[in-house]
């Protein structure tokens, strides 16, 4: 199959939605299947991501004002349209709704072909609408009626737990949703460098873990107070947190007036290709979040995929990836003294420690990136084929009946 995906953010930006978009696009490229992915360039020097099967587009673009890092393009491209035409395409995916997701639309109605939409972000929480200022009920209320918009447009919609699908038809989508999860690739991580990862991070004491952008959406300022509480009871702990983003600034003074300095690592944005072979997630006790707008969690699948125990809060695609009290624990929003202490009772207790730790690696094995893949060709290929026969019907009640000579 020759498939298209849109996505306004890529590499070299470091995010869930560049994660999922790479994992993606790499196996299906590893099965014979062409893909095409089309996205922002960037004026900064970077190394362009290259893999066998797999061609990258780049479309001029402007730095987007509300969110660091991500970028504007023109509405529409007559060169992508060409290019993707004289390569006969079969099916266009976009991964976000922003301007290119509005170009895959366009570009899906003018060449007659199968438009795919998956749901990654909850853009519509208050959270993200904190970055531009503007997080009022109304606007949510705003957001919604422009992502339906959007996804409304689409043959399929797909987004990658039960938690989201639920979300998205209390809001209004009507075209079909399919749930497939982000997947994980349990062959990717290695785990060589476990003791230089021990001893630049850790310094020999228990470490919790974050990695996620820091941003409003990530509810970091929550997580270290929850932290705080942790480390009054047990104070050899550590908290490491992988990332960066436009709240930076913030986090560091929230770290410092809960003087906590000397117990929260900062290690900025690591390159995801580097991150899973640093031994972070090996070297790390617990992986907690307080996240509360997640579809399902990237970084989340990750941890659990090293068989890293979870912590977090009780709201999202979260619910559909910690079984809370068999897995891992899910704690009510708000509740920072009960999530302080669901921490503190896993690292005390190293009989339900290694029991959930079991559970963890279970549980995982039902997000394997080759069942995920085998749901993605099968969706892919129906679409594909029920258009080839839409068109072959359309042409053939259209065809003007032969003179008889």
């Amino acid at each position: 199959m020759k498939i298209a995906l849109f996505t306004d953010t890529f590499a070299p930006l470091v995010d869930g939605v560049v994660t999922s978009t790479v994992n993606l696009a790499k196996n299906l490229a590893d099965r014979g299947n062409k893909i095409y992915i089309i996205a922002p360039n960037f004026n900064k020097k970077f190394k362009e991501f290259k893999y066998h099967n797999i061609k990258v587009k780049r479309i001029y673009s402007l730095p987007a004002f509300f969110y660091s890092g991500y970028r504007f393009t023109y509405p529409f491209s007559f060169k992508i349209l060409k290019y993707l035409k004289k390569e006969k395409v079969e099916l266009i995916h976009f991964q976000t709704p922003v301007i290119l997701g509005l170009q895959a639309i366009l570009i899906s109605k003018i060449l007659k072909l199968p438009l795919v939409g998956t749901f990654h972000t909850f853009f519509t929480n208050a959270d993200y609408l904190k970055h531009i200022k503007m997080d009022y009920k109304s606007v949510e209320n705003m957001a919604w009626f422009y992502a339906r918009a959007y996804y409304n447009k689409c043959d399929l919609v797909t987004c990658p737990s039960e938690q989201t699908k639920k979300e998205l038809l209390k809001h209004g989508f009507k075209k079909q949703i399919k749930v497939i999860s982000n997947g994980i690739d349990l062959r990717i991580f290695k785990n060589s460098k476990y003791v230089y990862t021990k001893k630049k991070y850790n310094k020999d004491s228990k470490c919790l873990l974050f990695v996620g952008r820091v941003a409003h959406e990530k509810n970091l300022k929550y997580l270290i107070d929850c932290f705080k509480l942790v480390s009054k009871k047990l104070p050899e702990i550590k908290l490491l947190i992988v990332g960066d983003g436009p709240q930076m600034g913030e986090l560091k003074e929230k770290i410092k007036s809960s003087g906590i300095s000397n117990k929260v690592i900062l290690a900025r944005a690591i390159e995801h290709e580097k991150l899973i072979k640093s031994s972070i997630f090996k070297d790390s006790s617990l992986f907690i979040t307080a996240s509360v707008t997640e579809t399902q969690g990237i970084t989340l699948l990750e941890a659990q995929a090293n068989g890293l125990i979870c912590v977090g809060i009780n709201a999202g695609g979260i619910k559909d990836l910690i079984k809370n009290g068999y897995n891992g624990y899910l704690v009510e929003n708000g509740d920072k003294q009960k999530f302080a202490d669901r921490v503190i009772k896993l690292l005390k207790d190293k009989k339900l420690y290694v029991k959930m730790k079991k559970n963890t690696l279970k549980e995982i094995k039902k997000h394997k990136i080759e069942k995920v893949v085998d749901s993605w060709e099968e969706e892919y290929s129906r679409l594909i084929n029920l258009f080839k026969n839409k068109s072959k019907v359309y042409h053939e009640e259209h065809i003007p009946p032969r003179k008889s000579f």
